[in-house]
């Protein structure tokens, strides 16, 4: 009975420390990091918004490419909450709130800011390589921008 216990409490330690790997990750621009807290087959999902179509990124090269690209232009950070985990086993499932703020420089004279904040479904594996997301779904509740001109 102890011994299920810990082994519980340690997978709970480990995902949450999985969760601030991912935003460290990802507000650093380290796009290899980021792949990294996904398994190797891992896939991070956005589901479609106002006018914003739904996007699914797939596999570590994709991931950390994803990362790279939106990191070139913006640079931010996350606010996660911690998650509510379900755990079975070497399976989980999770589900947090987030909010993140970036602020990107477009063009000599073009500065954008952009905030979201919504809630990321998860779906989590404990691999060789330790806890890791098999599959991670965002959505949002709401999204700002603010775009700024010099003269």
């Amino acid at each position: 009975m102890l011994e299920a216990r810990l082994a519980r409490a340690e997978a709970m330690l480990d995902i949450i420390a999985l969760e601030a790997r991912y935003a460290r990750a990802w507000d650093s621009g380290d796009g290899a990091a980021w792949a990294d807290v996904f398994t190797a087959d891992g896939v991070f999902e956005i589901a479609a918004v106002g006018d914003r179509p739904a996007q699914k990124v797939e596999g570590r090269d994709q991931l950390a490419a994803f990362c790279l690209d939106f990191t070139s232009k913006y640079s931010g950070v996350h606010v996660p909450g911690l998650p509510l985990l379900d755990i079975d086993s070497d399976k989980a499932t999770g589900h947090l709130h987030f909010q993140f703020v970036a602020i990107g420089r477009l063009a000599p004279n073009h500065t954008m800011s952009r905030t979201a904040c919504g809630q990321y479904d998860v779906r989590y594996r404990r691999t060789d390589e330790g806890w890791r997301m098999a599959h991670r779904l965002e959505k949002a509740f709401s999204s700002a921008r603010s775009e700024f001109f010099d003269f």
